[in-house]
């Protein structure tokens, strides 16, 4: 299990399209199109990448009028991201400064 788990983390950062739609879909349900049209990917790209999330439990997918949207099972996941991401800005600001100061 947790080399499957580590794989689906390793796939994740490897093509930062998924963090990008994960979250896409932080704040409420969207559609696929909406994904697409707000990262400027194609569509199908995106309902590929999708249906990975959703096969991984990260992702929900329901059925909405004729179309399917989309929601995070659970939020922490891009909370988790963003946190990264916060941590990795500020090693880069640290980083810089010190060079300044040199």
């Amino acid at each position: 299990m947790d080399k499957q788990i580590n794989k689906l983390i390793s796939d994740l950062f490897f093509d930062p399209t998924y963090i990008e739609i994960l979250c896409s879909i932080y704040e409420s349900e969207v559609t696929a199109s909406s994904i697409a049209n707000l990262l400027d990917l194609n569509e199908d790209e995106v309902v590929q990448k999708l249906d990975t999330l959703v096969k991984n439990n990260l992702v929900y997918r329901k059925p909405k009028e004729q179309f399917y949207v989309y929601s995070l099972a659970n939020p922490k996941v891009c909370d988790s991201i963003l946190s990264l991401k916060d941590s990795f800005y500020s090693i880069r600001i640290v980083q810089w400064l010190i060079l300044l100061e040199t």
